[in-house]
């Protein structure tokens, strides 16, 4: 956990004007648990969290919310306290909204490039209905959170700030020349967030879920070329956290890279790293498909 109180990402929470098509992509190629909502929506279970993906039914693609997660009063607090601090002005809301998100606690305000952010105190774990994935799927959660998430975004340094400043996030590299990024993280995952400089456009690129083996990721790439889902980029690894993975493209148009193999952290020894040379996302692989990645998709 970072010394600022967020453990990890909770959950995305999204809405579409397919969650069938969802649902099918959620069991059938992702190896998640699909539970149905009152609310005629779904939830994918990855772990013993009750929601990892949130999808409500709606008449556009659309991101409405990254979930981060804090465990404890004092934490939930502080995290608060600093967002107040930076000027982020979180609105708590109510424990009916709370218990409709499975959580002890949910505060809301938008991060500086747009999106919205909540932050949730205690998710709420199901101790009774095992998770059981439809295809064997083990996803890598714990105390690295549901996976990563990568975003072009507004207001480049700004956004930097709200992270690592008001969020507490450690930096783990940097590209700043020619084309701008920053990789951090509030566990031991390598990066929990990437935030790419978008100029005028901030938008979803992908969110990262990890897998237990390199089976998993052979079979779930099987599962895509069998039909499940577009190939956006061919397997490959990537040199900052080591993952072993591909992208396709999700039902709502940004990718989900699928993985596994992703490199611990510790920040106690880690050395902040700035890209430079010829630069470069992948030791091998990941080379863009006919479909390629949409830099049209769903914002914020």
């Amino acid at each position: 956990m970072s010394s600022y109180g967020i453990a990890g990402l909770a959950y995305v929470a999204l809405e579409t004007v397919d969650v069938e098509r969802w649902a099918e992509y959620g069991s059938n190629v992702l190896g998640a648990q699909v539970v149905r909502t009152e609310d005629g929506g779904i939830v994918l279970r990855m772990d013993e969290r009750l929601i990892r993906w949130k999808i409500t039914p709606g008449t556009e693609e659309k991101v409405k919310a990254l979930a981060w997660e804090v465990h404890g009063r004092d934490n939930w607090e502080e995290v608060l306290g600093r967002l107040e601090k930076f000027g982020a002005n979180p609105k708590v809301l109510s424990a009916a909204e709370a218990e409709a998100r499975s959580v002890s606690d949910v505060a809301v305000c938008t991060d500086p490039s747009g999106f919205t952010i909540e932050i949730v105190n205690s998710p709420y774990i199901e101790p009774v209905q095992y998770f059981v994935s439809p295809t064997g799927a083990q996803f890598v959660t714990g105390d690295q959170g549901m996976g990563h998430l990568t975003f072009f975004v507004t207001n480049y340094e700004e956004t930097v700030r709200f992270y690592t400043e008001a969020l507490g996030f450690h930096v783990r590299d940097h590209i700043d020349r020619g084309f701008r990024a920053t990789f951090a993280s509030c566990n031991p995952r390598h990066h929990t967030v990437a935030l790419l400089d978008g100029g005028s456009k901030a938008f979803l690129d992908h969110v990262m879920v990890e897998v237990a083996d390199i089976d998993m990721v052979g079979r779930a790439l099987d599962r895509v070329n069998a039909g499940g889902a577009g190939l956006t980029q061919n397997l490959g690894r990537h040199w900052n956290d080591l993952m072993i993975s591909f992208y396709m493209q999700s039902p709502s148009g940004f990718q989900v890279e699928y993985g596994c193999e992703g490199r611990r952290v510790d920040n106690e020894t880690w050395v902040e790293v700035r890209q430079g040379g010829v630069g470069g996302a992948s030791i091998w692989g990941h080379k863009p498909t006919e479909i390629g990645p949409d830099y049209t998709a769903i914002g914020t």
